[in-house]
């Protein structure tokens, strides 16, 4: 694994990289719960004394991620102000309690992108609208999100005028794709949401628990999870999808286009939501640690 960590890292040194997608800042308020309103339903909370923290995620951690592998990130987003979730969490915890969006579509700014000026194009779609805006031509590395806000409407087949080179998606956005629902991905499941309207090179499919998987549609790869002593989950799958996206332009074996993603998700899982970026030091602290 270190061997192909170090591959990894002396290729990636050499691209070019655009970053196209919606930043979204998270705001973490610690509260106490108090109990409920005796004259409505309602859960009644205490400020408490903690420190409101601010992180910059959505494609921003995206492109913070790649910083310090690639040659250069050119980043197209909307500004950090434009999409903010507030999440009220319990201090002692860190459960969240509560969570409050806020869109401003209106002021999302307009781009032209030629993927022909970089080596690697990604595209986080995460469904708030910014990625409506955009015009791009084919060839890019694409992850279009299902969240609460946009559940079944922000699908991939919103994309399906456009050739990709890869694509990733979980198992819910997988179901949502061919419209049933998959407990398990077998190998049949995998090679029909390949050839389901997606008009890919590659495409990832993150199983949570039980790893990762990626198909070029005719031959199939699984890699298990990486196991970490996980602090939060929020937000590995961006991190998978960053790495993976480096790793769909490079020339590997189909086994080998996992082993980076999954070890950068595991890493990430080691601190809170996008608390911290991935870089070339903890990728390969990691993997000794896991060895």
């Amino acid at each position: 694994m270190i061997g192909l960590v170090e591959e990894f890292i002396e290729a990636a040194a050499k691209l070019r990289v655009a970053v196209v997608g919606e930043t979204i800042t998270d705001e973490f308020i610690p509260v106490k719960y108090q109990g409920q309103s005796m004259k409505s339903f309602c859960p009644v909370f205490e400020l408490t004394k903690g420190e409101k923290q601010i992180q910059q995620g959505g494609a921003l951690a995206i492109a913070n991620h790649l910083g310090d592998f690639v040659k250069e990130v050119d980043f197209f987003s909307n500004e950090p102000e434009d999409i903010v979730k507030t999440r009220y969490i319990d201090a002692n915890s860190g459960q969240k309690h509560m969570e409050f969006n806020k869109f401003c579509p209106e002021f999302f700014p307009k781009f032209n992108i030629n993927t022909s000026d970089y080596d690697v194009v990604i595209v986080a779609d995460f469904g708030h609208g910014f990625c409506d805006g955009i015009t791009i031509n084919d060839g890019f590395h694409l992850m279009c999100q299902t969240n609460s806000n946009n559940f079944g409407f922000n699908r991939l087949s919103k994309w399906k005028g456009h050739k990709k080179k890869s694509i990733c998606v979980d198992l819910r956005e997988a179901s949502l794709q061919v419209n049933k629902k998959i407990a398990l991905v077998e190998d049949e499941d995998a090679q029909e949401i390949f050839n389901y309207e997606l008009d890919s090179d590659l495409l990832y499919i993150t199983l949570g628990a039980k790893g990762a998987l990626v198909t070029d549609g005719k031959d199939i790869a699984r890699h298990p999870v990486i196991k970490s002593n996980v602090v939060d989950t929020i937000g590995a799958g961006d991190t998978f999808f960053a790495f993976a996206s480096i790793m769909a332009h490079l020339d590997v074996p189909l086994l080998d286009k996992l082993v980076v993603p999954s070890l950068a998700a595991s890493l990430s899982t080691t601190w809170l939501c996008n608390d911290q970026s991935v870089t070339k030091e903890k990728l390969l602290n990691h993997a000794n640690r896991v060895v």
